[in-house]
């Protein structure tokens, strides 16, 4: 399905009854990726899974990658489908997006599940990675993530490649995603999830669930920064989604209880 809002035409698609979730990817992707996940939430919940400007089948516009204006992006998209609250499940890019989206508008955000997200930027992250993020150009993910650049070409409506990637690469390479004095005032009930072999070091995930007022830490063994996208689809996976879904119940239930 799509809508459009201003400049930016969105495509999106929603499916399964009960309260509305809004699924964010990553970086580099699209929710197209994620139909197990969604599998295992839609007999609960009505899952609303967006391409965000410039990913998947959403064309870009000038604007840069920015995690903040992202957020009010996607609250604009909420807007139009006459969401007034909702549920966010955020991964990697799409986590520290919720993190700014339950910063900035907490009457409209019920839980968050922030997946992979980070808040130091750049230095919160693994040798590798920050390596990775260095390198990046067209030619790099040609060769080592081609499927990348191919499902970009085969859904976007108005491919960019260099521009894409380009975007991207600034993106990741910041220093600071969003300040420690915003996670403090964070009103929104919080559920962190992290690998213990994710690209984020483990100690960032603790100090953001010491700083995020109303959170709860899940830490999945033997996992890297790929648990949910279907090629990397697992048990613990599946395990791990069970857990969302009491998490997110437990956010409406009549008579709420503490989850972890």
């Amino acid at each position: 399905m799509q809508i459009s809002d201003g400049e930016i035409n969105w495509f999106y698609t929603m499916e399964g009854q009960g309260e509305p979730v809004l699924f964010l990817h990553g970086g580099f992707d699209t929710c197209v990726n994620y139909s197990n996940l969604f599998a295992e939430l839609v007999d609960d919940f009505c899952v609303i899974a967006v391409d965000r400007r410039g990913h998947g089948r959403t064309a870009d516009t000038d604007a840069p990658f920015d995690y903040a204006l992202m957020a009010e992006e996607l609250a604009s998209f909420t807007r139009k489908l006459n969401l007034s609250s909702f549920h966010v499940i955020g991964y990697s890019d799409g986590a520290n997006i919720g993190l700014h989206m339950a910063s900035r508008f907490p009457k409209m955000i019920k839980s968050l599940i922030a997946i992979s997200g980070n808040y130091k930027g750049s230095s919160g992250m693994s040798e590798g990675c920050l390596k990775m993020f260095d390198a990046l150009s067209v030619a790099f993910v040609r060769e080592h993530m081609a499927e990348v650049l191919e499902q970009y070409a085969e859904l976007n409506p108005k491919p960019a490649p260099e521009t894409f990637i380009a975007k991207t690469k600034k993106l990741w390479n910041q220093e600071s995603i969003i300040s420690r004095e915003l996670l403090t005032t964070l009103q929104v009930p919080t559920l962190l999830v992290g690998g213990d072999r994710d690209m984020i070091l483990p100690e960032q995930f603790v100090e953001m669930k010491a700083l995020i007022p109303d959170s709860s830490l899940l830490m999945l063994p033997y996992c890297g920064h790929f648990v949910f996208q279907d090629f990397a689809w697992s048990s613990t996976a599946s395990f791990a989604v069970r857990l969302f879904k009491e998490f997110l119940s437990a956010r409406f239930a009549e008579h709420n209880t503490d989850f972890i």
